[in-house]
């Protein structure tokens, strides 16, 4: 009687354990709504995401969507950031800004002088972009910029985020951390660390990743981390995204979220 009671309790405790862990998650919108995205930014409490097609939506947090501008209006973008309400793409090598309100948009700087960009981010007003021979540029909303460091210095990041002042990258499975102030770069956390990372986001003092088997950690800004959830979790998810504190995925055409 005794041990039918216990394992009954240990049951009960299983069950609520999983219950809880299974509410850390939460389906935002329609099942497969996002079937067809290829890349997301977050921005002033929305998420603005384009269709393989090139049609550009905006979706609130409760999963409401609109098309914003024509369909296949962007067709030809190649990278996708979002800055001081604004969304800032390089499409044909050339920088474009575009007003989501009007989906108004204008060309910055000359066509054609973004066409080796790799990887960017913006932070605090300005656009940081790392060039396919690793050289670092930081570029302001006139389109003036200018060579951050020395050429070819980031050659070996496969990563790039900004957060909190720092533009942070994985090198050789390290994760670094620069400092646009002083210009001055640390590692952070033990060498290796990062060797399996596919997928890094950034957001209030976090960094979120996503290994090649699927598991999800969190890291300080110290290089203290911990796994969230079970491993191998979002092995089916092919995009992530931060806002307001949330991780959203992009899981087998879903949208998710949940709590940092």
């Amino acid at each position: 009687m005794k041990k039918s009671t216990i394992t009954t309790l240990l049951l009960l405790i299983l069950s609520a354990f999983q219950f809880v862990s299974a509410q850390r998650w939460q389906q935002v919108g329609n099942a497969g709504d996002w079937e067809n995205t290829i890349d997301v930014v977050a921005m002033n409490g929305s998420l603005y995401s384009i269709e393989k097609d090139g049609t550009l939506f905006q979706t609130d947090k409760q999963g409401n969507y609109r098309q914003l501008g024509a369909k296949g209006e962007f067709n030809n973008v190649d990278i996708l950031v979002a800055m001081d309400g604004e969304i800032w793409t390089v499409e044909d090598g050339s920088l474009y800004r575009t007003n989501p309100n009007t989906v108004s948009w204008k060309q910055v700087g000359p066509t054609g002088e973004w066409k080796n960009t790799e990887a960017m981010v913006s932070m605090g007003g300005k656009l940081y972009s790392i060039e396919t021979n690793g050289t670092l540029y930081e570029t302001s909303k006139s389109g003036a910029w200018q060579q951050i460091g020395a050429r070819g210095e980031f050659g070996d990041a496969t990563m790039l985020e900004a957060m909190g002042g720092y533009l942070w990258t994985v090198e050789n499975g390290t994760l670094y951390r620069t400092s646009m102030r002083t210009l001055r770069w640390e590692q952070v956390g033990k060498k290796g660390d990062w060797e399996n990372t596919v997928a890094m986001v950034g957001d209030n003092g976090i960094l979120w990743s996503v290994e090649a088997d699927g598991t999800l950690f969190k890291t300080d800004t110290n290089g203290n981390y911990e796994q969230v959830g079970e491993r191998g979790l979002l092995k089916e998810v092919s995009m992530i995204v931060a806002l307001d504190g949330y991780l959203y995925v992009v899981e087998n055409g879903t949208l998710y979220r949940t709590r940092g």
